[in-house]
């Protein structure tokens, strides 16, 4: 029979190993991830509304390739500005903290990086709200989304404010905002990357202002989606807005519907492959439910991993 004092001895021992157990577990799920390597980005959006859909098909068992293999980016569409500058989240028990660290942890299982996205669409197009934030509210607005980024272990900041109009007064503002923002994400480690219209003149953000958001972001996504193609007439074909990117080419978005097998006369995997062959430009598709069935096969998977890698 053990004494006493070896009695104490042991539990002491015992206390001081679960506790050391438990402070290993907690320095493993704070670890900085280990993202995967990639020559252009490649985004895809959960919206709010479609979060259990968008989640199930982003953990579909596939012994090929799948979404997991092909993204760079999860970006949650779960948070709106405020008048003040604040932030908050829309969707209800949907998009609960419980949720969003969920779709984190299985991101960063596989090298994908998890980004805040805030949007101004619960008003459509919502341009007053956006501007009371990012203009009247710059700093305030630019610490709630770094905090929050910051609470969450998120890894950056998706900047979806858009407008009906051009707005060329909110340019100068809103790239102000920008490069606040992106001074505090950089220096975190953390991206930013801002949507912005495909159109060269209308519309708020648009490609007018991209010479001066393409140097303090990591990525812009052209929001043409089926309006543009690699055949697409103008400024809507995919060659046109590599070369209104210029230089920034790299860091160039191609909007794709993921509820579209065809559009502006060419399917799906011909818009991907003109897009891989190229070499250039990344993807950002719209959106995680992949309503469309050719965008829940395998060999679209496998070209945007390619796309991904640069090959």
């Amino acid at each position: 029979m053990k004494t006493i004092a070896a009695t104490a001895a042991s539990l002491l021992a015992l206390t001081f190993l679960t506790t050391a157990s438990l402070a290993g577990a907690k320095d493993a799920a704070t670890k900085a991830p280990h993202f995967a390597r990639y020559r252009h980005p490649v985004t895809i959006w959960i919206p709010p509304y479609a979060v259990d859909l968008s989640k199930t098909q982003l953990m579909a068992a596939t012994t090929d390739a799948g979404m997991k293999d092909g993204i760079t980016h999860l970006d949650l569409q779960f948070w709106t500005p405020t008048l003040t500058g604040a932030i908050e989240k829309v969707g209800g028990d949907s998009v609960s903290d419980d949720k969003i660290v969920e779709l984190r942890d299985w991101a960063h299982d596989h090298g994908i990086r998890v980004m805040l996205c805030v949007f101004n669409g619960s008003v459509k197009w919502d341009w007053p709200l956006a501007r009371a934030a990012f203009a009247d509210h710059q700093t305030d607005f630019v610490q709630s989304l770094v905090a929050e980024a910051d609470r969450l272990q998120l890894d950056g900041v998706d900047i979806d404010l858009e407008g009906p109009d051009t707005y060329a007064a909110d340019k100068e503002p809103f790239v102000a905002f920008m490069t606040a923002l992106s001074k505090e994400l950089h220096a975190r480690k953390k991206n930013l990357t801002v949507d912005s219209f495909t159109a060269f003149q209308w519309n708020a953000p648009n490609e007018s202002w991209w010479p001066e958001l393409f140097p303090v972001v990591d990525g812009i996504a052209s929001m043409g989606y089926d309006d543009s193609g690699m055949a697409a007439p103008d400024w809507r074909s995919y060659a046109e807005q590599k070369k209104t990117a210029g230089k920034y080419a790299g860091k160039l978005q191609i909007g794709m519907p993921s509820d579209k097998d065809k559009w502006r006369g060419n399917t799906a995997l011909e818009q991907l492959t003109w897009v891989k062959q190229d070499s250039t430009m990344g993807v950002a598709i719209w959106d995680a439910q992949l309503p469309s069935p050719t965008w829940q096969t395998p060999g679209v998977w496998k070209i945007l991993k390619d796309i991904r890698e640069g090959k």
